[in-house]
C-alpha cells in the first residue's frame, strides 16, 4: 500500500478590523487543525490555543483512523478542561470558547472532528465540497427549510453559535471517517474566510497549482472584502509520503504570551525550516551600500509609507461604542493603536441592542464609507426598535428603558 501524507501550507492573519488574533492552527504531514476562539477580554485566543495543543498532543501516538477518532473526541474534553481552569482562575473570562475542525490522516483514511462554524472543504477533480456542517443558528434554519443557504450568508444572526468548546457544556462533536485519495486538496479555515468570500471564489483560489499561492490568494480575497475577522487558512494535498516534514503552528497557538498564560498545556513545537509556513517575507538585497544611499532610501520609504498610510486610514470607517455615554458611534480609521477619530455620536444606547448586535458592536463593525456606516447605525436602531415592540424576542435585553 502506498503510504500517504499531507503536503501543506498555512497562514493566519489578524484581518483589518480585529485587535488581536483569536484563531489558531496547526499542520503536519498527518494532522491539520483550525480553531476559532471567541469570548472577548483576550480570552478567545487562549481557548483556541489550548484546543489546538490538546488535539496535537492527543493524536501523536495513534496508529489507526478509528483510534485517532476516539482520541480527537478525548482532546475536545481535555481542551474544555483547560478552558474551565482558565475561567476558574479569572471569572472575567467567563464566556470564552472555541470552534474546532481537525483532519487526521492514517494510512488511506482521514478521521474528522468538528465543532462550531470553522469549515473543512475538499477540492477534487475541479469540484468543491463542504465536508463539515456549521453548528450555527442559521444552519438550523437552512436545515428546516425556513431560509436558503444564500439567505443564511447575510442573516443578522449568522454568527450565533449552537455548539462550541467552552469548558461548561458537554460538547457533541461531529466525528467521521473518509477515504483519502492521491491528489485530493483539503482546505480548513475559520469563518473569517468562508464567512466573507463565496465558494466560487474559494474554488478559484484552490485551483492554483502551488499550495503557497493558493493560501495567499485565499487570504488576499478575504482582505479585499474588508477582512472583518481573523483569517486562518490551511491547505493540504494528499501526496505519497516522502518522510517527516516540519510541523507548522500558526495564530494564537504560536504566540509565546498565550503559552505563558497556559502553563499546564503542552504546546506543539515547530521548526522554521519548513517551506510551507507563510509568516514572513525575507528580502535579500545588496549587502554593501553606502550609509548615504541607505539613509535616502529609508527616508523615501518613510515619506511614501506615511502618505499612503494616511490616505488608507481616511478610507476606513467603523461603527463602535462611544465609551463616555455608552451609545453607538461612527469612527473614521481603524479601531487599533488610536488610529481613529470620532465622527458622529448617535442617541442609540448600546444597552437597548439585542445580544448579537451588542457583540457585533463590541468587536466593532467595519464599513467602507461614512454613508455605509450611517446605514449600519440605522440597522442597529431598527433592531433596538424591534426589541422595544416585542421585548420577549430571544436575544433582546430584559428591560429596555
Amino acid at each position: 500500500m502506498t503510504q500517504l501524507a499531507f503536503r501543506y501550507a498555512a497562514r493566519s492573519e489578524i484581518g483589518r478590523v480585529r485587535r488581536n488574533n483569536e484563531d489558531a492552527g496547526y499542520a503536519s504531514n498527518s494532522l491539520l487543525v483550525v480553531a476559532d476562539g471567541m469570548g472577548g477580554h483576550e480570552a478567545g485566543e487562549l481557548a483556541s490555543a489550548a484546543t489546538v495543543a490538546s488535539v496535537v498532543t492527543a493524536t501523536e501516538q495513534s496508529d489507526s483512523a478509528d483510534e485517532v477518532l476516539d482520541l480527537l473526541a478525548d482532546a475536545v474534553i481535555t481542551s474544555g478542561e483547560h478552558i474551565a481552569d482558565v475561567v476558574a482562575a479569572n471569572r472575567e473570562l467567563t464566556g470564552m470558547g472555541t470552534t474546532l475542525t481537525a483532519l487526521a490522516l492514517r494510512d488511506d483514511r482521514i478521521a474528522i472532528a468538528h465543532v462550531g462554524d470553522s469549515r473543512a472543504y475538499v477540492y477534487s477533480e475541479g469540484q468543491l465540497h463542504q465536508m463539515t456542517k456549521d453548528h450555527t443558528f442559521v444552519q438550523t434554519l437552512v436545515d428546516s427549510g425556513e431560509i436558503t443557504k444564500e439567505q443564511a450568508a447575510v442573516h443578522p444572526r449568522r454568527n450565533l453559535m449552537m455548539r462550541a468548546i467552552d469548558g461548561i457544556h458537554a460538547v457533541d462533536v461531529d466525528l467521521s471517517i473518509r477515504e483519502a485519495h492521491l491528489g485530493d486538496r483539503f482546505l480548513l479555515c475559520s469563518d473569517g474566510l468562508c464567512g466573507v468570500i463565496d465558494e466560487a471564489t474559494i474554488m478559484d483560489c484552490l485551483a492554483a497549482p502551488d499550495l503557497t499561492h493558493a493560501v495567499t490568494e485565499l487570504i488576499d480575497a478575504a482582505m479585499r472584502r474588508g477582512g472583518p475577522d481573523n483569517i486562518t487558512v490551511v491547505v493540504a494535498d494528499i501526496v505519497e509520503d516522502q518522510g517527516q516534514a516540519a510541523a507548522v503552528v500558526i495564530g494564537a497557538a504560536s504566540e509565546s504570551s498565550n503559552q505563558e498564560r497556559l502553563p499546564d498545556v503542552d504546546f506543539p513545537q515547530e521548526s522554521d525550516e519548513g517551506p510551507s509556513r507563510i509568516t514572513r517575507l525575507d528580502f535579500v538585497g545588496m549587502r554593501k551600500r553606502s550609509w548615504l544611499v541607505s539613509a535616502l532610501v529609508t527616508l523615501a520609504l518613510v515619506v511614501s509609507g506615511l502618505t499612503l498610510g494616511t490616505w488608507w486610514l481616511s478610507q476606513q470607517w467603523f461603527v463602535g461604542t462611544y465609551a463616555q455615554s455608552q451609545v453607538v458611534a461612527v469612527y473614521q480609521g481603524i479601531p487599533t493603536a488610536g488610529l481613529s477619530r470620532l465622527v458622529e455620536v448617535s442617541t442609540l444606547p448600546v444597552a437597548q441592542l439585542p445580544d448579537f448586535e451588542r457583540a457585533e458592536l463590541e468587536a466593532t463593525i467595519a464599513s467602507n464609507s461614512h454613508a455605509a456606516a450611517q446605514q449600519i447605525v440605522r440597522r442597529l436602531q431598527a433592531r433596538a426598535d424591534a426589541c422595544r415592540s416585542n421585548p420577549k424576542t430571544p436575544g433582546c435585553p430584559a428591560v429596555i428603558k
